[in-house]
């Protein structure tokens, strides 16, 4: 009997040309987009990965599938991924750009604990990971990364915290043209730390743990608390971002395991499989199935497509 296949989730140690890192091995890497497409072919498959990325598109086109949403790949395309997004690349020959990656390890060398939550980029409940840049702010962007790389390279004295500095920067300018004139200052308050808790919550113990109450106790708040702190911030009730977290689980391993539907339920705790189906229909207007057929269909046309 053929064993269920499982979506890869790569670290920085998969990449074949990531010995170049040296004493950064796992935890930094960057490398020009074109070289970096050529090595490792394996990323036009759908796949995750344990740290964050950033590539800056300068040349080429083509399409970046990001947990089922599509993303146009063009010059001035900035795609800024966290830890543990779905994705795959489907982009023409002549493709080019800047890529790089690092780990939360990395970068906390020098910044605060929660310095990269507060980025709109990565945040759980409302990523942004891509934003179109013009031809002048790409050009800046640009800029920092031919320094990050002649850091990297020279590996002149303190060059890490001159990297770690230049990737700050990035990120701080990159979220400044995305939220345009509004402030960043709020994104250190009370309530923003403890969404941020809950929803690092969540990503550990989805599967185990359902009752919203487990997680309030955990962060020594009442239920109505953490219901206030949700409905003021997403505008949602603790309940469904928890919900939200399953559902996406469930999609990622409708398409891309070999699963079976009732394998996917004991996977994600419900024992009953039948409850599961109808829970998915009514978070989805679709069963597990017609959710599979569905997008089974449309990856077939895409890649013809591209054909």
């Amino acid at each position: 009997m053929k064993s269920p296949k499982a979506l890869p989730v790569f670290n920085i140690a998969n990449f074949k040309d990531y010995c170049d890192c040296m004493d950064f091995d796992s935890n930094f890497y960057i490398r020009k987009f074109s070289d970096h497409v050529k090595e490792n072919l394996f990323i036009e498959k759908p796949h995750a990965h344990d740290f964050y990325l950033m590539l800056l598109v300068t040349k080429g086109e083509g399409k970046h599938y990001i947990d089922f949403k599509e993303y146009e790949v063009h010059p001035g395309a900035m795609f800024i991924l966290a830890p543990g997004l779905v994705h795959r690349w489907n982009m023409s020959k002549d493709i080019d750009g800047y890529i790089l990656f690092f780990t939360k390890k990395y970068f906390m060398l020098d910044f605060k604990h929660d310095n990269l939550s507060r980025f709109p980029f990565f945040k759980k409940h409302s990523s942004v990971p891509y934003i179109g840049l013009s031809k002048k702010s790409a050009k800046e962007v640009y800029t920092f990364y031919e320094l990050m790389n002649k850091e990297y390279h020279e590996r002149d004295l303190d060059y890490h915290e001159m990297i770690r500095m230049y990737l700050n920067t990035i990120l701080i300018n990159l979220s400044r043209k995305l939220l345009g004139k509004k402030t960043l200052a709020y994104a250190y308050n009370y309530e923003i730390v403890q969404l941020n808790t809950f929803e690092e919550l969540i990503e550990t113990y989805f599967i185990e743990h359902k009752p919203i109450g487990f997680y309030s106790e955990a962060m020594n708040l009442s239920t109505k608390q953490l219901s206030y702190i949700c409905k003021k911030l997403v505008a949602k009730v603790p309940s469904e971002l928890l919900m939200d977290r399953i559902i996406l689980e469930a999609k990622r391993l409708i398409i891309y395991t070999d699963l079976s539907i009732n394998q996917i339920s004991n996977k994600l705790n419900y024992s009953d499989s039948s409850y599961f189906v109808r829970l998915f229909k009514k978070m989805c207007n679709q069963t597990p199935e017609q959710f599979r057929s569905f997008k089974s269909k449309t990856q077939t046309k895409n890649l013809i497509r591209t054909l």
